[in-house]
């Protein structure tokens, strides 16, 4: 799923079997490669660095900003040029083809090498095509990689409020039109947040999520029956009641990867809910 840093909306996703050959985050990710424009920044984790996907940004003029991949060893004592403490320019050598990719493609469209810049801060490596330390001071590089927590709040909205966590449908095709009608959605409420903020002049990220849900859930019988003509007096009713909503900002935040509710103690089912009634009665009688 790719994701607006300034609004958090969806520009696009990706679905593919559980497992098997191209179904990691990596090669989902080059199918949406296409959503992105030219001088785009692309914020990612440390799955994300590798040669061929900065490669295949920087065809399109896009710039990464990506955590460092634990594989890749990265002394600052050797860097081709530093441009500071910490903060210096390295030269990446082209990796043998991986055999997912053809021949010709790797001979023509891959470079020989690249020039990364790699910046650390206080708990990570940070690898970025953002070459120019005047203009994109380190500091600034950090706290962009910081803003990347925000997928993860996105991700969180998606499963835990919107109640996608779990998938109900049964056939693939069913998944994917469920996949894409709580993507929607989710970018319904993005849309309203976003003018909420306007409004206020904030950012669409200082608007609650939960009320702008709670608003389109409280409303969406009157959006379905009004008038035409009235439909944008209602939604800037609705628009007023989600302004009235700011979240706090709390940078730097770390929780534990843990959950706090403790699961019920009970077995899990492994049958349909049909087939283990039928199981139990059989049980029964046989006893």
């Amino acid at each position: 799923m790719l994701t607006t840093l300034g609004s958090g909306a969806v520009l696009g996703y990706a679905v593919a079997p559980h497992k098997g050959k191209q179904t990691g985050e990596t090669a989902l990710f080059r199918q949406l490669v296409g959503h992105l424009r030219a001088n785009d920044i692309v914020l990612g984790d440390a799955i994300f660095e590798n040669y061929f996907l900065v490669a295949l940004l920087q065809l399109g003029d896009i710039d990464a900003v990506f955590e460092k991949n634990g594989a890749r060893h990265v002394d600052f004592r050797q860097c081709d040029q530093k441009l500071g403490k910490k903060d210096g320019l390295i030269r990446l050598e082209k990796p043998p083809r991986p055999d997912w990719m053809s021949r010709e493609y790797y001979d023509q469209w891959v470079p020989d090498e690249l020039m990364v810049r790699i910046v650390k801060s206080k708990k990570r490596i940070i690898v970025t095509t953002l070459l120019d330390a005047d203009k994109y001071p380190r500091s600034e590089i950090v706290s962009l990689y910081l803003a990347r927590w925000h997928i993860e709040l996105d991700l969180r909205s998606i499963k835990c409020l919107m109640k996608m966590d779990v998938l109900r449908c049964k056939t693939p095709e069913m998944v994917r039109k469920e996949i894409t009608v709580h993507l929607l959605v989710y970018n319904l409420i993005r849309t309203l947040m976003a003018q909420a903020a306007t409004g206020l002049r904030k950012q669409a990220r200082e608007m609650s999520f939960k009320a702008a849900q709670e608003t389109i859930q409280e409303f969406h019988v009157l959006l379905l029956q009004t008038e035409i003509s009235l439909l944008p007096k209602l939604v800037k009713h609705m628009v007023q009641i989600v302004s009235e909503h700011i979240v706090g900002n709390r940078p730097g935040r770390s929780e534990p990867r843990a959950v706090k509710r403790r699961p019920k103690p009970h077995k899990r089912l492994q049958h349909s809910r049909a087939e283990a009634r039928r199981l139990t009665e059989y049980q029964r009688g046989k006893a």
